[in-house]
This record gives C-alpha cells, sequence and structure tokens, in this order.
C-alpha cells in the first residue's frame, strides 16, 4: 500500500484526522456521487480505527509492559510470594462502535481517490476532508525529471515523470537531434507522454528534454538539467 503525503504520519494526529473525515464525509454524499453504502463502511471502518489508536493501544501497551516485568519477575526475582500473571482487560467498544474486517487504510485511500475523481469534486472539499497533501516546503529551485521508455504504434514513447512540489505545474521543452528546443506542453499532473512520430521514420534519434515550473500562465525558475533519452522505431 503506498503512503498518502495527505494522511498523518503519527498516531496522534491520525486519531483527529479519521475523526474529522468521519464526521464531514457523508456531508459530500450526494455532491460527489458517492455510494451511501461505501461511505457507511468508511464512517464504519474510521469509528473503530479511532477506537483502537485511541482507547485499545495504549492500555495493551502497557500490559505489554507488565508482562514483561512480571516474566522478569518469574525468572528472576525474590520472595515468598507466588507470581500473579496480570490479565488484560480491553476497554469496552463505544456506542456504534463495531469490529471491521483488515485493511482499513486501503479501502479509504480507495475511498479519497474516488472522490478526488468525481465530478462534483474541488480544492474546497479537498481541504474540509483533509485529503490534499501538504505544501513540500523545502527549497527545490527545479522540479524532478525521470524518463521512461513506452512502447507505442510504430515507435517507443517517452514517459516524462515529474515532481512539481506545490507549484500548479511544469512547462516542457524538448529537442531531436541537432534541432532546436521547441515548446512540447504544460502538464498540471504527472506523468507527461510524448508520443511524437520519429523525424525519419524508421530511423532511432535522441531527444532532450528540460523542464521549468509553470504558475498562474506563466513558466518561471531555472530549467532542470537535460534529461536525455534514445528512441527507437
Amino acid at each position: 500500500m503506498k503512503r498518502q503525503r495527505w494522511y498523518p504520519s503519527r498516531i496522534s494526529d491520525q486519531i483527529p484526522w479519521l475523526e474529522n473525515f468521519r464526521t464531514k464525509l457523508p456531508g459530500y454524499e450526494t455532491t460527489l456521487g458517492l455510494v451511501g453504502a461505501d461511505v457507511d463502511a468508511c464512517v464504519a471502518s474510521c469509528r473503530y480505527a479511532i477506537y483502537v489508536l485511541s482507547q485499545w493501544l495504549a492500555p495493551v501497551r502497557a500490559f505489554g509492559q507488565a508482562a514483561t516485568e512480571t516474566v522478569d519477575i518469574l525468572m528472576s526475582g525474590e520472595g515468598p510470594t507466588a507470581v500473579v500473571l496480570p490479565a488484560f482487560t480491553a476497554p469496552a467498544l463505544p456506542t456504534e462502535v463495531a469490529s471491521v474486517p483488515p485493511g482499513v487504510l486501503t479501502r479509504l485511500f480507495d475511498l479519497v481517490q474516488r472522490i478526488k475523481d468525481a465530478a462534483g469534486y474541488t480544492p474546497i472539499i479537498g481541504e474540509d476532508l483533509g485529503i490534499i497533501a501538504p505544501e513540500d516546503t523545502s527549497d527545490h529551485p527545479v522540479p524532478v525529471v525521470k524518463l521512461e521508455l513506452l512502447d507505442g504504434d510504430g515507435h517507443q514513447n517517452v514517459k516524462i515523470n515529474f515532481t512539481k512540489y506545490g507549484h500548479m505545474g511544469v512547462y516542457i521543452e524538448s529537442r531531436r537531434g541537432a534541432g532546436a528546443f521547441e515548446f512540447l506542453g504544460i502538464d498540471t499532473e504527472s506523468p507527461y507522454q510524448d508520443e511524437r512520430p520519429l523525424l525519419t521514420a524508421g530511423q532511432p534519434e535522441v531527444r532532450e528534454y528540460r523542464l521549468r515550473y509553470w504558475d498562474k500562465g506563466t513558466p518561471n525558475g531555472d530549467w532542470t538539467d537535460l534529461a536525455k533519452v534514445t528512441v527507437a522505431p
């Protein structure tokens, strides 16, 4: 399962995130065209996860420590009194909370992707549900670029993977052979796929790419180092 940057990494932050998501999700069911059963299942999963993380986990960890200490006393302690093993009693389930099948985060991440793909989705909804990743504030003067070759119709295509670090998009230029750089495209979501035919059919060619950030209709920042690949028929 791929980690999602919008989902908190710390348990202490996951609990309020899950509470916010499960509370607000039903209010967007109609707007996003979600299936009611899926929403109900997600809410139930969030409720049980909150119980486990906020009420069950701390005492079970404390019990584990107590159990370890008891074993140490049993094996290496002293005194005439018989050892009494500690017993763990799980906190009672709150009202409306029930156990759910494994894979809570897998199901949640899948639902979030469907939410983002929905026609009614907006960034405002994303912010309200907490499913927009925080902007990367570290210093990234240029995008990061990685090229891949894919099989295409009569020739290879070039898949341009990029990371835009909080910018709206990237501005892409390309050069083939001894030609000049030419504008290739603007893309706001990685990857971009270059499906142009070969300059000379049946003859391999070297393609070079450079990218810079694009924000509010204007390319800006420095160009990346040249990324180069040979495209074969």
